[in-house]
């Protein structure tokens, strides 16, 4: 072999290696992709999982601060589906969410998250046909007032009744129908969520390979992983069924809704700013399966985390992978209002299609630091019908105007808000 051909091989090995070692520039700027040693970084942070969950499995108690990536939170369900103690930190978070549809166009979401000093951020929303859909007097400004001591404030109430089992939905209060701004309703809602099925904890129940993948297209320093630690909050949900009644204007209508969802999180501290934005869908389809499916795109952590579960004739599947690139989906601040996309679980690839109804939108935080869509929507799961929620949070820059912030309780402005 000639000098020459020699040295055009030893060009490209040392073009391959230069090629293989640098780090590609995150799409739009935020979403980043494998770079060097991706699946080296992919079977260490698999490793590291399953040694947490083997960790966890053998009873050992998990250090303040060193939960979650395979290691339960707290020891026992009575202990998780309380209210949680509040940490010190101005945005420290516990927080219960709910929503709701079926087949006849009922929907509803309801959340409440506690905050130090008494605030929460409240939510509710229920949709009636031949009525419209409600929301509470301060939306699309969700800041509320209570005494902190339970998941409530201004007429808005759930409480737990039986762990994993049995919550209440409580209003009683002016709403008004979104769209008009100078419309009020007089409602009284009763209801309640029940289930026999398994939760999902997001702490010990995501798949690991798709946790590994996701994390590992991350670049990695001492900083990534304190920032892992610092901005972790334990997460489970459940799903089940919502019923009950809700009076408006003193007529009642009783919501049946076949499709209920609720989650529980908590941890030191919810910082909306480090969110980008994600995209959920929660349905169930009229055989009864139950989904929630989405991209998750916090990139301080993970820029574009694939996540979700299954449930199907009575299994909880994770979910492996999803194809929903979201700088392909509203990434200029519109979510599409039809599209489809395609998950696996248990190996077996499903595809969802989205028809939004109505889309509503609010803000959290102080500052409006991040804006939701909160679309209702039906679907088809393989073309099967269904019915349920997509939530699509966007990070807001444009402050919280004025006008909201000028009818906050005057000891607020001396409290330490970030």
């Amino acid at each position: 072999m000639s000098w020459l051909l020699w040295l055009m091989l030893l060009g490209l090995l040392a073009w391959f290696m230069v090629w293989s070692l640098r780090i590609p520039p995150p799409l739009m700027g935020v979403y980043s992709r494998p770079s060097k040693w991706y699946w080296v970084k992919v079977a260490v942070f698999y490793a590291l999982v399953k040694l947490r969950r083997w960790q966890g499995g053998r009873g050992e108690a998990s250090e303040k601060g060193n939960v979650g990536y395979g290691r339960k939170s707290r020891p026992s369900i009575e202990s998780m589906e309380c209210v949680q103690p509040l940490t010190t930190h101005p945005k420290a978070i516990d927080a219960v969410y709910f929503n709701g549809a079926n087949a006849n166009g009922q929907y509803i979401v309801a959340a409440t998250a506690r905050r130090p000093h008494g605030v929460v951020n409240g939510i509710l929303y229920i949709r009636l046909p031949g009525v419209g859909m409600l929301q509470l007097p301060r939306m699309p400004d969700t800041l509320l007032f209570g005494d902190g001591e339970g998941f409530g404030a201004e007429g808005l109430k759930i409480n737990p009744v039986k762990p994993m089992a049995h919550w209440k939905i409580q209003y009683k209060g002016a709403m008004k129908i979104w769209g008009d701004v100078l419309s009020s309703k007089e409602v009284e809602m009763n209801l309640e969520f029940k289930s026999d099925l398994p939760y999902f904890d997001f702490d010990t129940d995501m798949d690991t390979v798709a946790m590994a993948r996701s994390m590992s297209r991350e670049p990695w320093s001492k900083e990534y992983f304190e920032n892992l630690k610092n901005a972790h909050q334990t997460h489970y949900e459940q799903m089940g069924r919502i019923e009950g009644t809700v009076i408006v204007d003193g007529h009642p209508h009783v919501l049946r809704l076949d499709h209920g969802m609720r989650d529980h999180s908590y941890g030191h501290k919810r910082e909306w700013k480090l969110l980008h934005r994600y995209g959920l869908h929660m349905f169930t389809t009229e055989d009864g399966d139950q989904v929630n499916v989405g991209i998750v795109s916090q990139p301080v952590t993970c820029s574009q985390l694939e996540l979700g579960y299954i449930y199907e004739n009575g299994k909880l599947k994770p979910v492996s992978s999803v194809t929903l690139p979201l700088w392909q989906h509203g990434e200029n601040g519109h979510p599409p209002a039809e599209y489809a996309f395609s998950f696996i679980a248990g190996g077996k690839e499903y595809v969802v299609e989205v028809f939004v109804v109505e889309a509503p939108e609010f803000y959290m935080g102080w500052e409006w630091e991040a804006r939701l869509v909160e679309r209702f929507a039906t679907f088809k799961l393989n073309g099967r019908k269904g019915w349920g929620v997509t939530e699509w949070d966007y990070r807001h820059h444009g402050g919280r105007p004025h006008v909201y912030a000028a009818s906050d309780p005057a000891w607020t402005k001396d409290i330490v808000k970030g």
